[in-house]
């Protein structure tokens, strides 16, 4: 199911998640971009942008006279409960490592320039595209700030790992996933397709592509859609109006998109 990126700006919610350029995937998992009137967000009880430690630019409706505000959140075993619903937007980036003091909380004349790219955007029509190039734009300007020297170096020259390195590399760099993330995703495009259009039990399901136990499938069910199996069938029965956004052929580094409608 695809929606084009010209309706995103006619939806009440939408949650997009992106790859990182290369020159960003040292340090920076993924890209996450919010916006949502409670439709998404009050459906999940953990964070959208999971367990990592991240840095997100948060922008609440409800005190619209208000500019973007940075919150850092730091690495967590679990994800965290929601207190209420989302009502706003978020932009944010989640960190494969804990990042320098100069990106978890960046200076005033950083968060200046941040700002002023989002409000940029808010300006232009909104787009997946726009969206991404935004994102992008706000890690590099993190990146700047930080000394050549006191970025993690995570390098193994290995003989023995470095082929294995290059076959990753090159699978992502075609499909937009590592290998292990990729079959994770193709997994769970299986089963919320037997979910949308079978009258298959859930346990049944869970166990026909793999999963673990009935648990393992709710998990990494919500991490990815902020519903549970059952929330969701029950949501597309009645509406219909959660649709995903998978479309890597236009949009190569976008990993998990859904719109509410």
């Amino acid at each position: 199911m695809t929606v084009p990126s010209s309706e995103l700006a006619n939806t009440k919610a939408c949650y997009l998640e992106f790859n990182t350029p290369n020159r960003q995937t040292h340090f920076i998992e993924s890209t996450f971009y919010l916006h949502d009137d409670g439709t998404l967000s009050a459906q999940s009880k953990g964070n959208f942008a999971s367990p990592y430690a991240s840095l997100r630019f948060e922008h609440h409706a409800d005190h619209s006279d208000t500019p973007f505000k940075p919150k850092y959140t730091p690495p967590k075993l679990t994800a965290s409960l929601k207190k209420h619903p989302v009502i706003g937007t978020i932009w944010g980036m989640r960190f494969k490592h804990l990042p320098p003091k100069t990106i978890q909380h960046p200076s005033y004349r950083m968060q200046e320039q941040i700002v002023a790219a989002l409000q940029q955007h808010t300006l232009a029509r909104l787009s997946i595209e726009g969206v991404h190039q935004t994102l992008i734009e706000i890690c590099d300007l993190l990146i700047s700030s930080v000394p050549d020297n006191s970025l993690p170096q995570y390098a193994d020259d290995r003989p023995d790992k470095r082929s294995e390195r290059t076959a990753r590399r090159h699978f992502k760099a075609h499909m937009g996933l590592s290998p292990k993330p990729f079959a994770g995703l193709n997994r769970f495009h299986e089963a919320l397709s037997d979910i949308t259009r079978t009258n298959t039990s859930l346990t049944d399901i869970a166990y026909d592509h793999e999963f673990a136990d009935q648990a393992h499938f709710s998990r990494d069910f919500r991490e990815k859609t902020g519903h549970t199996p059952a929330q969701f069938r029950q949501i597309w029965r009645k509406t219909e109006t959660v649709r995903f956004l998978q479309d890597y052929e236009s949009h190569p580094a976008l990993r998990l998109g859904i719109v509410a409608t």
